[in-house]
């Protein structure tokens, strides 16, 4: 009765209830199927007296609703009770389950897969949708089927090994009458549908008028709402993914009548920077457009007042039932910064989860594209990129793959490269390995940089800005470090692609960086790469300075090589998170469809596979980071850009400079001493959190005298030991 009045009168969780305790030791130990059904039996009678219903009582219960295979448990023994028909416990449980049926799930998104991807957004809905399919959920992808695809191909779908084939055809009436081929196929449980008009859709993205553009949004959102309708097949949840499918919801709510009013209409905001929101700018006599969209323009058009706005993006939040986004610092951002910051928060609790990538399936294919095991990718990268005859395991290597463009903040790599190009004396590769636009001038201003550096430095920098970089796999797991210097990045995939290939990665901390990439403590051997929190030249040379002094000392960078391998949020994940905030939005519980109720099975991703933890160890060590053995000693007295001087025989000793001895904060600030006979001015690292500065250098034992030099000047650290020799000559002084 306890159980009963706290049901009625709370919201907490009743795990700790005796009648709970007992369906935990049913599910978890196995009993016979008549002990589960007297229990069952047993609470359903109990519930009823109260008047609370079996699924409220279900719901309650955190093992249960929580986690995807308990609950799949539950379900499946209820399913395999053997209890007549006409019994009103049989009818009772047997709506439990089929009341719970989410049903489909249908994804609208401007670009897919191997298909029509351009940026993150279609590999995070094409593993999204998979990793839901896998979960034995109903999954189905609207998405164009374009002229010609981001490599110029047409006709990409007929040569697809999927066996895409032309359906029917169908129409839809907004400004004038268009008409569609829809093309399917089916792979890994995704049921795949292609729009096809190529007038409509020549490319991802296309450009042209205001109207033009609107145009092609507007008939695709359509277009997806009467596929559906003439599919006969009216999905649980429709999710669409940024601007190009923002009218969706509108389209579906407003002109299809009371058909979609069962369905819940979620929208995910990938990238909601105002460069991408969608916005669309009419012309003097377009107005706003009204008889292409025929969307009330309250829902359409910014209301801001001067120049009229026609914004996706707006109508996507303003319509939809819920958002999500792709990492909670985004969501944070957005909700704090964004223009639309005011409609997103009228949404009650919107969604965040981070990207990922199926783990196991991206180290078989990385492996399979990159070749045997890092060393030989090194090798590769160094013969290739930086004309070595052979690899050079002391030579880091630093990589940037993707777009080049301001978000990316390619430029700030550039900025830095000759500086730490001319520190290292040339002992560094930098690799910048994408392509950008021709006319977007900081595009343009990046490549005259590279061009320059290229000509410099050909065995320290590489970047071929007009090429289509194809290396991406090697690079992974030959680079000693990957670099994501973005302005803003909401969730980000290549984080992933490096750490699965157990590299650290250096990012701009922001979004789903923020929230993926942490700083490697030398204390405490956490953190699997290294940030900085201005956006500036100064911020990313500390922190690849920092990344110079790790990768010096062999044990700690094994360490952080671990970390990141270990740090990949993986699709499984991501993809039971989604599924069951899709799940709540229905008020149902999350559970394994086809698994208990029947059903096509879900094949793995191609190449799928799955390690034990041994194996997982096995190809961590021997594998992605190699081990220290294998690889050339450093040479005595090698010196790293970081300031680390590796000297045989010598001890680790860390020298600090505070910042509170300086006014303002010098430009730069190195050390010398006898350590090395004072021959070399090594550059110190600046702690921006604990506000000082850095250096490890091998010392040997014995008295050891040091000074700095700031900003050119020598100077003594006054909070450390002092000692004046017989010339006058003041220096620090310390026994090691």
């Amino acid at each position: 009765m306890a159980m009963c009045n706290t049901l009625k009168n709370t919201e907490n969780n009743i795990d700790e209830y005796p009648l709970v305790l007992q369906l935990k030791e049913f599910l978890f130990n196995n009993p016979n199927q008549k002990e589960f059904e007297n229990w069952l039996n047993y609470t359903i009678y109990l519930l009823k007296s109260q008047d609370i219903p079996l699924y409220t009582f279900l719901h309650r219960i955190s093992f249960i609703n929580e986690n995807e295979e308990t609950s799949t448990t539950f379900f499946h023994k209820v399913q395999e009770l053997q209890i007549p028909e006409a019994n009103d416990f049989f009818r009772e449980v047997r709506h439990v389950v089929n009341s719970n049926v989410l049903g489909p799930i249908c994804f609208v998104t401007p670009e897919i897969g191997r298909w029509s991807t351009v940026g993150g957004l279609g590999v995070m809905v094409d593993e999204l949708t998979q990793g839901i399919a896998k979960l034995g959920q109903d999954v189905m992808v609207i998405s164009p089927y374009y002229d010609r695809n981001r490599y110029g191909d047409t006709g990409y779908l007929s040569k697809d090994t999927m066996g895409i084939h032309k359906i029917r055809n169908i129409e839809i009436n907004l400004d004038g009458h268009y008409g569609f081929g829809v093309f399917y196929g089916k792979e890994n449980g995704v049921d795949y549908y292609f729009l096809h008009n190529f007038s409509l859709f020549p490319t991802p993205y296309a450009g042209g008028s205001c109207s033009e553009v609107l145009r092609r949004v507007c008939c695709f959102c359509k277009a997806a709402m009467q596929l559906l309708c003439d599919l006969r097949n009216i999905p649980s949840v429709i999710v669409s993914n940024d601007w190009f499918t923002g009218l969706t919801p509108a389209y579906g709510k407003l002109h299809f009548g009371p058909t979609f009013k069962g369905t819940y209409f979620f929208h995910i905001v990938h990238n909601l920077d105002p460069m991408y929101e969608g916005r669309l700018y009419p012309s003097g006599g377009e107005g706003t457009c009204d008889h292409i969209h025929q969307i009330n323009k309250d829902i359409l058009v910014d209301p801001n007042g001067g120049q009229t706005v026609i914004n996706p993006s707006r109508a996507a939040i303003m319509m939809c039932d819920n958002w999500g986004t792709v990492s909670n610092s985004y969501k944070n951002e957005l909700l704090s910064f964004s223009p639309l910051a005011g409609l997103l928060r009228e949404k009650p609790d919107p969604f965040a989860f981070p990207n990922g990538v199926f783990k196991q399936h991206r180290l078989n294919e990385l492996l399979g594209k990159a070749g045997t095991n890092r060393v030989e990718c090194k090798r590769h990268i160094q013969k290739t990129y930086f004309g070595y005859e052979d690899i050079n395991p002391n030579v880091p290597i630093f990589s940037f793959v993707g777009r080049i463009t301001k978000q990316k903040g390619v430029m700030l790599i550039l900025e830095v490269a000759e500086e730490l190009i001319n520190r290292c004396k040339q002992q560094i590769n930098i690799l910048v390995g994408g392509c950008g636009n021709h006319g977007d001038p900081y595009f343009e201003q990046c490549v005259g940089k590279i061009n320059d550096l290229r000509s410099k430095y050909p065995n320290s920098f590489w970047a071929s800005p007009n090429e289509f970089f194809t290396d991406g796999p090697k690079v992974n797991l030959g680079s000693d470090f990957g670099l994501m210097p973005s302005e803003f990045e909401p969730g980000g995939i290549v984080q992933h692609e490096f750490f699965v290939a157990g590299t650290p990665v250096i990012a701009f901390c922001t979004g789903g960086l923020r929230d993926t990439v942490f700083e490697f403590d030398w204390n405490t051997d956490m953190g699997n790469g290294f940030t900085f929190d201005q956006h500036n030249r100064e911020g990313l040379m500390n922190a690849m300075e920092r990344a110079l002094a790790l990768f010096g000392n062999k044990e700690k960078y094994l360490k952080a090589r671990r970390n990141a391998f270990n740090s990949v949020v993986d699709v499984v994940d991501v993809a039971r998170a989604w599924c069951r905030e899709f799940y709540k939005s229905k008020d149902k519980i999350l559970f394994n469809v086809k698994e208990v109720l029947g059903g096509e099975d879900v094949a793995a991703p191609n190449d799928f596979f799955k390690l034990s933890e041994d194996q997982s160890e096995l190809v961590d060590i021997n594998v992605l980071i190699g081990t220290i053995d294998n690889q050339p000693k450093i040479a005595n007295n090698q010196r790293y850009g970081s300031g680390l001087i590796a000297q045989g025989g010598g001890v680790n000793k860390t020298f600090f400079f505070s910042g509170e001895c300086f006014e303002h904060r010098p430009g730069s600030v190195s050390v010398t001493g006898s350590f090395d006979g004072w021959k070399n001015k090594i550059p110190m690292i600046f702690d921006e959190m604990k506000n000082y500065w850095y250096a490890n250098v091998s010392v040997p034992k014995g008295r050891c005298y040091y000074k700095f030099i700031v900003d050119g000047e020598w100077r003594c650290n006054p909070k450390e030991g002092m000692e004046t020799d017989l010339s006058g000559n003041t220096n620090n002084v310390c026994d090691v």
